[in-house]
This record gives structure tokens, C-alpha cells and sequence, in this order.
């Protein structure tokens, strides 16, 4: 969105400025002289041209000298970044492609959200622009995104690109040319219409780029360098780095307060993790109920762990708890062959670590015992404190594993 970033001098050829996030994120080549309508290059460039035009799909990827120079920035100063961001893309797209699909937006233009963000989900700017699709608070809140105290659901990647969704169509709707939607998304519609004006009621990107915003006039080839840039990165010597959690993710709908610690500790995943995972809760609390519903993202768990987590996270409830969680390890579901003892579970749960086991029928002692690894008759009485050896169906243990 406009006034997204702050601007700093720097010679590239004695014709470019660039500018950057305030977030420290977002780069641009900002092109001093007069804007040009797109023009063929020759030479070295042929790459990037044929390039552009085989990536190209609904929305036009025009080439030009500004979008050379994006690029050539892009490939040689900003190569870390583009790893990161190649890394995080694995998670972020197809959140975006799906929405997209959804909601008749062009797949291409989820890589907006690089320009905008570099797909941080904290990104802020000077003007307090925020999230992964760089909303000012009053915008964000016309298109439907919460922002107060205790929560920014423009770091949310779902209730965000459904914003930046429903603005880029009524931006379509008014020019009907999606590079024109996109150039509204970073300088505002009334710039639009006022470059229209000035151009005499030229109506594509290219002819009304001289009469806007300096930074809008970069902002369309640092889309189209981006697109190149995802597109072509190992050609550049790019390779992505793998985030710092997890891209295989699940979701709850939660129906209680809770805090992002409790639940990392009960599923015994780094608290960091799931902090970006749910980015949106400022105070890393969720404050679920059953009239309304908050979405939690785990990373991927055991699916009996999951369905634990589940079981508790949906029963409404008004007041916060430290999570117990009770789950059965699953074992495999066929008969004992006839002078085999029954495999013991090893393979689902880390070593060293405590378990819950609910009894079922038929249960013994020495039987719970030989399903896990190195537990025994006597630690799991005295771990529970059985007074006596008979366990009974519905009964929870806590069994040592390891």
C-alpha cells in the first residue's frame, strides 16, 4: 500500500535510486528519468525478455529498460533475500494460489506480496503499514481485517490475501487492466484516476507512469522483476533457504482462551515455531470460544497427538488451563502371529519422554509394559502411584519412554 517505505539515494548508472522497507525487507530501483513506454532490448537481455514472455499469463510482464535494471539489482544485491523468500514461498503460496483460485485473481500476482513484504508476516513500515500484504490500519479494517490490542490479522496469511483479494478486484473492476490494479494497490485509486487526467485519459500503466507517485513508477517493474527473479533464481546462483518452522502445517479452530506456550509445551514444539505459525495474536494468546473461533496452525505432529490436541482445543471453555493432553499410541492393526510376541512401539514417540496411555480392555500391567520401549511393571505402578497391580479400561497413565 502507498507510503510503504522510506527512500535512500544510491547511484545505479547515475539513473536509479533505490528505496527499502522499514521493515528492512522490500527493495527498489526507483528510475529518475522520464518514464518510457515498453521497449525491446537487444543483446544480454534477450534472456530476460524470452523469459518474461514465457512466464507471462494473465497479467502482462512488459520489458523495458526499468525493468532490466530491477532485475540486474535484484540478481546481484539482493540474493540472500530472494533465498529467504524462495525458502518461505513454500508455505505462503499456496495459501495465496488457493484464495487466488477462489476468488478469480490472477495466481501470478501473489508474488506482490514480495514487493510489499518479502513474505514477513511482521513486516512494518514508517507509515505503520503492516503485515504480509502491507495494510495501513484503516484499510486493512475497510477489508475486513481485525486490528487492536490483541491481535493483527494482517500478519494472519489467510484473512490477508482474502483483503488484498477483495481490494486488487474492485480495483479491476474500475480500469478492467490488472497492472493498473496493481499500481493502485501501492499509490491508492484517486492517484490512478489523477494520472489519468493529467495523461489525457490514457488508461494502461505504462502511459500514466510518468504522472504518479516516484515510487509507483518503480513499483510495477519490481513486480515484473520479481516474477523473473522466483521464476529464474538458480539461473542467478539463488537457491532457497528453508525456514525456520515448519511449511506441513494442520489447523484447529479453537474454541477456548489459551496461549501459544501452553500449547507448544504440550505438543513439545519450539515456541518460536509456533509463534510465526500464528503471527496474528499479538500477545501470543488466543482468545477462542465457541461463538467465535480461532484459528490455530500446528506444525506437523503425530496425527494421534493432533487429534488429542483437537480434542481438547474444541470443547468450549471460559477460562485458561495448562493443557493435559490423553491419546492412545497407535499400534498396528493386525493379529499377532502365533509364537511372535507383539511388536513393541518404538517408532512413535521420542525417547526420554513421558507419554499418556489410556487402558483399554484387556489391559494388564505386563502387557502396557511391553508395548513401550524400556518400560517396566514396577516404574509404571510407582510413577502412577497404583496401590494395586489391576489396572482398569478408561484408566490414563503416564508411561516413561526410553
Amino acid at each position: 500500500m502507498r507510503n510503504t517505505r522510506a527512500f535512500v539515494l544510491f547511484s545505479v548508472l547515475g539513473l536509479a535510486s533505490i528505496s527499502y522497507s522499514a521493515a528492512g525487507n522490500a527493495f527498489d530501483v526507483t528510475v529518475t528519468s522520464s518514464a518510457n513506454p515498453p521497449v525491446t532490448i537487444s543483446g544480454s537481455s534477450r534472456d530476460y525478455q524470452e523469459s518474461l514472455e514465457a512466464l507471462e499469463k494473465t497479467v502482462p510482464l512488459a520489458y523495458n529498460e526499468s525493468v532490466k535494471r530491477m532485475i540486474n539489482y535484484y540478481s546481484t544485491s539482493q540474493k540472500s533475500r530472494f533465498s529467504r523468500v524462495l525458502g518461505l514461498a513454500e508455505y505462503y503460496f499456496p495459501i495465496y494460489e488457493k484464495i487466488f483460485r477462489e476468488r478469480g485473481i490472477p495466481e501470478e500476482i501473489k508474488y506482490l506480496s514480495i514487493v510489499e513484504s518479502s513474505l514477513n508476516p511482521y513486516a512494518l513500515s514508517s507509515a505503520q503499514a503492516g503485515g504480509l500484504w502491507q495494510f495501513l490500519e484503516p484499510v486493512g479494517k475497510i477489508y475486513g481485517l481485525n486490528i487492536n490490542d490483541t491481535i493483527d490479522e494482517r500478519r494472519d496469511p489467510y484473512l490477508a490475501c482474502n483483503a488484498a483479494a477483495s481490494y486488487l478486484l474492485d480495483s479491476y473492476e474500475m480500469y478492467k487492466d490488472w497492472v493498473l490494479a496493481i499500481a493502485s494497490y501501492n499509490c491508492g485509486r484517486n492517484n490512478i484516476r489523477w494520472a489519468m487526467e493529467k495523461a489525457g485519459g490514457a488508461t494502461d500503466y505504462w502511459s500514466l507512469r510518468e504522472y504518479l507517485p516516484v515510487e509507483t513508477q518503480n513499483y510495477v517493474p519490481a513486480y515484473i522483476a520479481t516474477v523473473y527473479l522466483m521464476n529464474n533464481a538458480r539461473k542467478h546462483g539463488i537457491y532457497p533457504k528453508s525456514p525456520d518452522f515448519s511449511v506441513y502445517t494442520k489447523e484447529i479452530q479453537v474454541q477456548r482462551p489459551i496461549s501459544l506456550s501452553a500449547i507448544a509445551r504440550a505438543i513439545n514444539v519450539s515456541y518460536d515455531e509456533l509463534g510465526v505459525l500464528n503471527a496474528a495474536y499479538k500477545n501470543q494468546f488466543i482468545n477462542g470460544s465457541a461463538e467465535a473461533p480461532k484459528r490455530l496452525i500446528v506444525p506437523a505432529i503425530k496425527p494421534y497427538i493432533f487429534d488429542a490436541l483437537a480434542a481438547v482445543l474444541t470443547q468450549p471453555s471460559t477460562v485458561e488451563t495448562e493443557l493435559k493432553l490423553v491419546y492412545t499410541i497407535p499400534v498396528e492393526a493386525k493379529e499377532p502371529v502365533r509364537g511372535f510376541a507383539q511388536p513393541k512401539i518404538n517408532s512413535y514417540v521420542p525417547r526420554n519422554t513421558y507419554v499418556m496411555y489410556r487402558v483399554q480392555a484387556g489391559d494388564t500391567l505386563s502387557s502396557i509394559a511391553e508395548k513401550f520401549e524400556g518400560a517396566t511393571e514396577e516404574e509404571i505402578r510407582v510413577i502412577n502411584k497404583l496401590k494395586h497391580q489391576a489396572v482398569k479400561p478408561g484408566m490414563v497413565l503416564r508411561i516413561i519412554q526410553g
